[in-house]
């Protein structure tokens, strides 16, 4: 995938389902391909009726799409997990905030629903607080949350980010100019606007308000902590508001563009001005609506990057306690994360060696006692996500762990269970070399068996085209090159790599598939790491 990105935009869904995606795809055939769709504002209306279509897949989704969550409490059904997950093949629903970080190194902060209690705006109410608000709202805390994980995405000084995404518009934004489009301007949220003056975004989209309007480019303010573009006075912002789709009266509901992630853009280009350009029309210094100091910690984490105690929402036709599944909580905070490396969580008798990016660990309740785990030293939810520098030397470990058990007459086996976890983890499983050929068909038969349906990818298919970031999915690598992917549902077997490679075919370890029944204290757990370590050090390129 090169730099440039090519996007779609579209404004209310409101439920229009087939009217949305045979649009896109006529354009994606006459001018894609398109790298994905994103849909602000309200993506359920009064009428769904097509949805049980777009599920069941006689609805086509042809671009790989992104929604922002429900901005009516009606509408939460739909949502199953209200902190980002798979709404059906195709369309994923990004989270209630959060950044998400393509591979491409595209930076989209997006933040879900109305603005809450104390706002100042429409949607405000008297009572509630950010903790126990509904969940169709955001807080002073959801913006404070996108804003630092925004600043802490980047390696050196803070530039801005590529998209904002809010299904509400921005306060003031008209001001400082003319508008023939918008005679009466939306009362937009302070929230918002606080977030967009913060983050800089070169483009911010939203909807919800019926209006299709293209603000001239406003000129972001200086910054003052020296990051490089005072001196040619920052970068420009368009915002750019997109009618609900197929309205009646015809008003631009869909937008399409290219943008090449601002990362890979030099500070001299990134500064050019245009020709209707205007001053930034937020305040330089603008205060959180209550001038509170958020005390949340930053964090890495793309989808919700605090979801505090939030629960799974049933589906539309299921009762309150039908779908109620315990929450699975995506850790944003490194300091609680079991995996991310600066966590007093980890457990660091496990680490056999540490690169920049990722790092190698041997499993808990390994398989076998050369069972490990490659894992990204930031938190990062799974591999279909991953910034290039990561992927690039997770790519240098499976390199490296190959000689290393080529050297032993073994291959190793590389897979991923991206569902119900949160941070990435590739465990590595090695098999006698003599086992290789028999890989591919244990996987199938055991698929079969379990009625899972199990892919073969192309040879040049790479993952996060097949599995958007919010998608929930298994992925094994095999010695032969050959590459098998499932699509997780919600009773996806958690041990299904581990079954496979237990198997009587394979190491014959039927009583090792789950790893709770394979502990081992601390002392042998210490004893083991130590001896790959030492075996590994030859082929440990981080050294």
């Amino acid at each position: 995938m090169g730099d440039k990105q090519k996007i779609l935009v579209c404004g209310d869904v409101e439920g229009r389902f087939t009217t949305l995606f045979s649009r896109v795809e006529s354009i994606n055939k006459k001018s894609g391909p398109f790298d994905f769709l994103l849909c602000v504002g309200n993506f359920f209306g009064r009428n769904n009726d097509d949805w049980a279509s777009c599920k069941n897949g006689d609805i086509r989704v042809p671009v790989p799409t992104y929604v922002l969550g429900p901005n009516d409490p009606r509408h939460l059904c739909y949502y199953p997990d209200i902190d980002g997950c798979e709404l059906c093949p195709n369309v994923n629903y990004l989270g209630k905030r959060g950044l998400y970080r393509g591979s491409s190194g595209l930076k989209m902060a997006y933040v879900s629903g109305i603005d809450g209690p104390g706002s100042g705006s429409r949607h405000a109410n008297s009572s509630g607080s950010s903790s126990d608000q509904p969940e169709h709202l955001f807080s002073e805390a959801d913006v404070t949350a996108v804003r630092d994980a925004c600043v802490r995405s980047s390696s050196g000084a803070f530039r801005g980010i590529d998209l904002l995404l809010t299904s509400q518009w921005p306060h003031g934004v008209l001001t400082g100019i003319n508008s023939q489009q918008v005679t009466n301007e939306p009362r937009g949220s302070k929230l918002v606007s606080w977030l967009a003056n913060q983050i800089k975004p070169r483009y911010h989209f939203c909807a919800i308000d019926g209006i299709h309007f293209e603000r001239p480019p406003y000129r972001n303010h200086l910054s003052e902590d020296g990051d490089g573009l005072e001196s040619m006075g920052g970068h420009a912002t368009r915002f750019i508001a997109l009618a609900g789709v197929g309205n009646s009266k015809k008003k631009k509901w869909l937008y399409a563009f290219s943008v090449t992630p601002l990362e890979k853009m030099p500070p001299s280009e990134l500064s050019q001005r245009t020709t209707d350009e205007t001053p930034c029309p937020y305040p330089k210094h603008s205060l959180l609506p209550s001038a509170a100091v958020s005390s949340e910690q930053p964090t890495q984490f793309f989808f919700d990057m605090n979801p505090g105690r939030r629960k799974k929402r049933p589906g539309p036709n299921k009762g309150p306690d039908e779908g109620h599944e315990k929450k699975r909580q995506l850790v944003g905070n490194q300091e609680l994360c079991w995996f991310c490396l600066a966590s007093p969580q980890v457990e660091k008798h496990l680490v056999i060696s540490i690169g920049t990016e990722a790092y190698l660990a041997l499993a808990k309740g390994g398989l076998v006692p050369d069972h490990v785990l490659i894992l990204p030293v930031a938190h990062h939810q799974s591999a279909s996500a991953l910034p290039e520098s990561v992927r690039k030397e997770i790519k240098q470990f499976k390199t490296a762990l190959q000689k290393f058990f080529a050297k032993r007459l073994k291959v190793p086996v590389f897979f991923e269970r991206n569902f119900k976890t949160s941070h990435l983890q590739i465990q590595v499983v090695p098999t006698p070399a003599s086992k290789g050929p028999e890989l591919k068909e244990a996987f199938e038969e055991c698929a079969q068996k379990q009625g899972i349906q199990l892919d073969e990818l192309p040879v040049h298919a790479e993952l996060e085209q097949i599995a958007p970031p919010g998608t929930p999915y298994f992925h094994v690598e095999l010695p032969s090159g050959d590459k098998l992917f499932h699509r997780a549902r919600r009773n996806f077997p958690l041990q299904f790599g581990r079954e496979v490679m237990a198997s009587k075919t394979i190491l014959n370890l039927p009583g090792r598939a789950d790893w709770r029944d394979c502990s081992s204290n601390h002392e042998e757990e210490a004893a083991l790491a130590k001896d790959f370590r030492t075996a590994f050090q030859p082929f440990d390129f981080t050294l």
